[in-house]
């Protein structure tokens, strides 16, 4: 398992590891999914989000598959 903790998400190089980033100010869940390769959708399923707006700073969110 990869913890992405940077800012710098244009930086990010897909792995064969599921990876978890732990969510900063100014992420959103649409931004993560463009950064990581997935989709909105994917990154809803695989943390159980109901409401995608709802993301917290320093929560651990999955954003891509292995």
């Amino acid at each position: 398992m990869n913890l992405i903790e940077t800012s710098d998400l244009t930086k990010y190089d897909a792995s064969n590891e599921e990876v978890y980033h732990i969510v900063k100010k100014g992420d959103s869940v649409s931004g993560l999914a463009k950064a990581y390769g997935s989709t909105q959708v994917q990154i809803q399923q695989w943390n159980g989000l109901v409401d995608l707006s709802l993301i917290k700073v320093n929560q651990r969110l999955r954003v891509n598959e292995f």
